[in-house]
């Protein structure tokens, strides 16, 4: 399918949401869409084991990966993707130990398994500590994700002006919430 007939196959979001079924099914839980998304809650996870039946509560968003072509980018970075978030957009949910990010990344060549799953807190924090952005909507967030150009296997968070990067110091690790299907246990 090519880039013109994939823009139309529908929303992202609920792209995202059917990836993460597929893989949450395959980790052993089921999980049901709500109807409204309220209470930022996208999906509801069931699991049955020993101890009876435990629940959680998903929040999923999608982004799109795109290769880096500045100069100064393509040293470090090979693909990134980026959101805005409302500051502290979380923050009424993060005592919630039930309550779950999970982003899907995809390139237009299509879902390669970049799947991040949070627990609610620690995306609050990421989001707070990425970069200030003027908007349409007002002061938000700005969060680029970035591969490694030297680790494939790497993942990191922009918190310094884009142009601004050296290296990675300047950056917040998140390879640990890479296809960690456990921080849901």
């Amino acid at each position: 399918m090519n880039k013109k007939k994939k823009s139309k196959a529908g929303h992202y979001e609920i792209q995202g949401e059917t990836i993460a079924k597929f893989e949450l099914f395959d980790q052993g839980w089921n999980p049901y869409s709500r109807y409204l998304d309220v209470d930022k809650v996208d999906l509801l996870l069931r699991q049955r084991n020993d101890n009876g039946v435990e629940y959680r509560e998903i929040q999923v968003k999608y982004g799109k990966l795109y290769p880096c072509y500045l100069k100064w980018e393509k040293n470090i970075f090979d693909i990134t993707s980026w959101r805005f978030f409302k500051e502290d957009e979380f923050k009424d949910y993060i005592d919630s130990p039930n309550l779950f990010l999970i982003y899907v990344l995809s390139l237009d060549e299509g879902y390669k398994g970049d799947i991040f799953i949070f627990p609610i807190s620690d995306f609050n924090k990421i989001i707070n500590n990425s970069l200030v952005s003027s908007t349409k909507k007002g002061k938000q967030r700005k969060l680029l994700i970035s591969r490694s150009i030297e680790n494939k296997s790497k993942w990191y968070v922009r918190k310094d002006s884009i142009k601004n990067i050296k290296d990675l110091s300047s950056c917040i690790e998140v390879t640990m919430y890479r296809r960690n299907f456990d921080l849901l246990k």
